[in-house]
């Protein structure tokens, strides 16, 4: 793991960084094409940082017109990802793989619900793969949806960071 961190680093501060190697080549790609790979990357458990997204937004005429689009998608990812999860937790064999390799999760979810959705949509967390686990709990959709207002938030939030650092 330290490796990894040392050779994260490194490449940070030895090369122009990854946020600019994302920009270059997105701007090869179309904004609806970049739109789509952002929606289905939050959909599926958010693999790829938000952060990168919102910087590349910073490019555009109106930038923050640009973060509202991306945390719009996000927010909406969040709720089909609680979907999926309720679908997939239909699979018998999948839903008890899931029960025993993530109890502690579940119990979590189960116990803070509404505080580990607000912390998953404002911090850096998969809030996607939050979402999902919601819906394998038949968590409320409407506490989630309401509380899930908080990820448009973030995006906000780390725009104006994000944009005084870049």
């Amino acid at each position: 793991m330290g490796l990894v961190l040392i050779g994260l680093y490194a490449f940070e501060v030895f090369t122009p960084g990854i946020a600019h190697y994302f920009a270059t080549y997105s701007a090869r790609f179309s904004q609806e094409l970049v739109l789509g790979f952002f929606f289905l990357s939050e959909t599926l458990l958010g693999l790829i940082p938000p952060d990168l997204f919102i910087v590349w937004a910073k490019q555009f005429v109106s930038p923050y017109v640009m973060v509202s689009v991306l945390a719009v998608l996000s927010y909406l990812a969040g709720l089909v990802a609680y979907y999926l999860g309720v679908k997939l937790i239909g699979f018998k064999t999948l839903r008890e793989y899931i029960h025993v390799k993530f109890k502690k999760q579940f119990e979590m979810l189960r116990s803070w619900g509404g505080f580990i959705i607000v912390i998953a949509a404002l911090l850096p967390l998969p809030f996607s793969t939050m979402c999902l686990g919601a819906g394998m709990l038949k968590y409320s959709f409407k506490t989630l949806a309401l509380l899930g207002v908080f990820r448009i938030v973030r995006f906000f939030a780390y725009a104006a960071v994000l944009y005084q650092v870049v």
